[in-house]
């Protein structure tokens, strides 16, 4: 494990050691939960657009992903 270590320090500045290092390295179960939100944020996006494709023509106002989360504005 040292021995790793201090190749990777020694030639750091090589492009391709690098980018390996650079790389981040999360544990099975993150991944796999981040994979799960992505495919459920999809999924929600695919569906308010064929919501918005079989209604009425304005019955359906598009609301950004940012202002979705407001509940209220407290002035």
């Amino acid at each position: 494990m040292n021995y790793n270590q201090k190749l990777k320090e020694k030639f750091q500045y090589h492009p391709q050691i690098r980018r390996i290092a650079q790389h981040r390295h999360l544990p099975k179960s993150i991944y796999c939960q981040i994979k799960e939100q992505r495919i459920m944020r999809e999924a929600r996006r695919r569906k308010e657009l064929n919501r918005r494709k079989h209604s009425k023509p304005g019955s359906v106002p598009f609301v950004s992903e940012r202002k979705k989360h407001i509940v209220a504005v407290v002035k």
